[in-house]
């Protein structure tokens, strides 16, 4: 009769912590972690290059993204396929001739945006410009110069 007064407390005793654990799970919800979605880049069109003129030709792309707080989204831009000499490159058809450019993070065109992640602004339907341009004064064949670069977007 002892013993099965013991086992039955000891069940009692079991019910109720197995019913304090639903309680304490319930006191805890689960949370989905924030992640960003709707990411796109717009290309650099720099147009018709000019080997005489001393001005260099410019351009702005645009990241867009929906990234909500609180993500801190960073975003970095590799060095492309034909990155020599310390610059990003276009290439001519089988990349014989070369057209130098770089991407920037400022509107003054001061800060190279490479592989070192540069943080964005979280947010919705929220955007940030790049900055490209091609340097005056190079001598290149006529034609059209293309590059592809990868955007990585880290949150």
């Amino acid at each position: 009769m002892e013993r099965e007064r013991r086992v039955e407390q000891d069940a009692a005793v079991k019910r109720l912590l197995a019913a304090a654990a639903v309680v304490a799970a319930a006191a805890f919800p689960a949370r989905a972690a924030p992640s960003c979605k709707n990411i796109s880049v717009t290309t650099l069109a720099f147009g018709n290059y000019d080997v005489y003129n001393a001005t260099p030709v410019d351009s702005v792309g645009t990241i867009s993204y929906n990234c909500p707080p609180p993500t801190l989204p960073t975003v970095t831009i590799d060095a492309g396929l034909a990155f020599a000499g310390g610059r990003r490159r276009m290439t001519l058809g089988a990349g014989l001739d070369f057209l130098s450019y770089d991407i920037y993070a400022d509107a003054a065109r001061t800060v190279v945006w490479s592989s070192t992640p540069v943080p964005v602004p979280p947010g919705s339907s929220a955007t940030v410009d790049f900055y490209g341009r091609v340097f005056a004064l190079q001598d290149v064949s006529a034609g059209s110069y293309t590059d592809t670069v990868v955007v990585t977007f880290n949150f």
